[in-house]
């Protein structure tokens, strides 16, 4: 059997224990604030050093609960002349591109601290004693008026090599760790920001009920609904209400790869024989993106991945879920599919019909196993007239197969419409589903008929 959590801070703690290790040597032949004041000049050369800035992956607190354990992407580039250029799109900056500067410095208070220490509207925003207006419901208030996220604007500098790859910060009041990684020359950080926040939307589509799963080791877990950056994680088979645990995450880029990186490290424990290198705790905490599997892979833990659903699954439980998909464009669909689609189309026009809408114009609803699809039509004057027809539906592996027609109230056209009863026939059979993009992304699939692969259609959600 093996579990899933967050590393307990005694690791972090042992982490900054051993964080300085590696300093000059020479510092130690100073007295202890000669020593500070010299790695504080150390720590501010470093922050200087990437000529582009970084990239600073932030959480305001460890609570267990959006937005204040949540994760946010800000891009901070430290001027020598003391001041800083602080960037972020996040629902503290009305998700839309901010930018603002103001001064830094890197103090001694027991030990080198970077301070923001004039006002910055996009770093102070996690800090400010102010009533966040985005949470709470209309039903229910959420007044946090006199502490606002209860973020930190000062952080105890924890490791900084000296080649300047990467720094690993600590929240002054908060703890929570902060890993900031270089940005590269040339990269315009609005254009970053919407990089990365595209690729997030693409991979974690938002208003849909994505069922990702996480791959530990040897069990499963659905990771569902993960476009807040607070994943549902609960194991597969198990109850998503009393099972769920908190394990907030943030997607950035680094050159020309993706990642996403948890607030904290995850434990995988083992007890059965056979755990790598026959040990039985394993940690990890960054996925990167591997296109060719189309996988987010573990950068310390050969077994552990994210992947996209498979998109029959994805497909039944939207239809579980009585969500409704529509047909694709005509640049959506096969010239063979597109034919019986132009057949049909123009065998309504002879009798003086047009669709309501040609990107909506065939919905499917799917309810106690019977798929209903509606034709949404105007008449000669104009007026709304829909044409239902449902197919009872069989999921099985990765394909969806219809069967048992009910025309409902298509019947007569069915016979009358020229092109309509070919069109309709031919949802009547066995389809492979895949995903047209992504598995992470399944708002749109591809139907492929099984015995025909010239025959194929896009479904929409």
């Amino acid at each position: 059997m093996k579990k899933i959590l967050s590393l307990s801070i005694i690791l972090a703690a042992g982490f900054s224990l051993t964080s300085c290790v590696n300093e000059e040597d020479d510092l130690f032949d100073h007295s202890a604030a000669e020593r500070l004041n010299q790695l504080s000049d150390i720590y501010s050369a470093r922050l200087e050093a990437q000529p582009n800035g970084w990239a600073m992956q932030y959480y305001p607190t460890n609570e267990e609960e959006a937005p204040y354990g949540s994760g946010y992407l800000i891009l901070c580039d430290f001027d020598p002349d003391g001041s800083v250029k602080v960037a972020m799109d996040n629902i503290f900056s009305g998700n839309n591109y901010s930018e603002d500067r103001s001064l830094w410095e890197v103090i001694t208070d027991n030990g080198p601290v970077l301070s923001f220490n004039s006002y910055n509207k996009n770093m102070h925003a996690f800090s400010n004693p102010e009533d966040l207006p985005f949470t709470g419901t209309s039903e229910e208030d959420n007044n946090e008026q006199g502490k606002g996220a209860e973020g930190d604007y000062e952080f105890i500098v924890v490791d900084a090599p000296e080649d300047a790859s990467y720094m690993m910060l600590k929240g002054k009041k908060r703890g929570t760790y902060n890993l900031l990684t270089p940005i590269e020359q040339g990269v315009v950080y609005e254009d970053y920001l919407a990089d990365v926040k595209a690729f997030h939307n693409a991979m974690f589509p938002p208003e849909y009920i994505s069922y990702d799963i996480l791959h530990a080791g040897d069990e499963d877990f659905v990771f569902k609904n993960a476009n807040s950056g607070v994943p549902i994680i609960y194991p597969v088979g198990g109850d998503e209400v009393t099972e769920n645990e908190f394990h907030p995450f943030l997607t950035t880029k680094r050159g020309d790869d993706y990642y996403i990186r948890f607030r904290d490290k995850q434990i995988v424990y083992y007890t059965e024989s056979g755990a790598p290198d026959d040990e039985s705790l394993q940690t990890y905490q960054e996925l990167k993106y591997n296109p060719e599997t189309d996988r987010f892979e573990s950068t310390t833990i050969e077994n552990v991945y994210l992947e996209g659903n498979v998109p029959v699954d994805a497909l039944k439980a939207n239809f579980d879920a009585e969500h409704v998909y529509y047909l694709g464009s005509s640049s959506e669909m096969s010239d063979k599919m597109k034919t019986l689609f132009d057949d049909m189309s123009n065998g309504f026009t002879k009798i003086k019909y047009s669709f309501n809408s040609k990107s909506k114009m065939l919905s499917l609803s799917p309810k106690d196993g019977v798929l209903s699809f509606r034709l949404n039509t105007l008449n000669a004057k104009r007026r709304q007239e829909y044409y239902n027809f449902s197919y009872n539906y069989v999921f099985d592996g990765e394909t969806l197969e219809f069967s048992g027609l009910d025309l409902m109230n298509t019947d007569k056209a069915y016979n009358t419409v020229e092109g309509l009863s070919a069109f309709i026939n031919v949802f009547g059979q066995k389809f492979v589903v895949s995903e047209v993009t992504t598995r992470f992304n399944l708002t749109e699939l591809k139907l492929v008929a099984a015995n025909d692969p010239d025959l194929w259609f896009v479904l929409k959600y």
